[in-house]
């Protein structure tokens, strides 16, 4: 953006631009966030890490997929993981997972 254009903008404009762009610094850092949570939390569960052999467990633990987490504040977009079987369930439940 050239210093024209900026001085085209409106005050309201600019404020806009501004609020978006710190809640897509928001959204990134949470998401990440989240996601080293549930990674750190299914480690513990299973007491293995990701693809991970133990004496204890016949397999491997499986991988993940993402979701999209819904919160009061908005969509996060690809939130963290939910595990496959290699729990022995189908996964993680809760409010706003689907």
């Amino acid at each position: 953006m050239d210093g024209e254009e900026l001085k085209r903008l409106t005050k309201e404009e600019i404020s806009r631009r501004i609020r978006e762009g710190v809640k897509a610094v928001i959204v990134l850092r949470t998401a990440y966030a989240n996601e080293q949570v549930l990674e750190e939390e299914m480690t513990e569960h299973l007491a293995a890490g990701y693809r991970e052999r133990t004496p204890s467990r016949r397999g491997e633990r499986n991988g993940y997929y993402t979701r999209d987490l819904i919160t009061p504040a908005g969509r996060i977009a690809q939130a963290g993981g939910v595990c496959g079987a290699a729990a022995g369930h189908g996964g993680i439940s809760g409010p706003g997972v689907r």
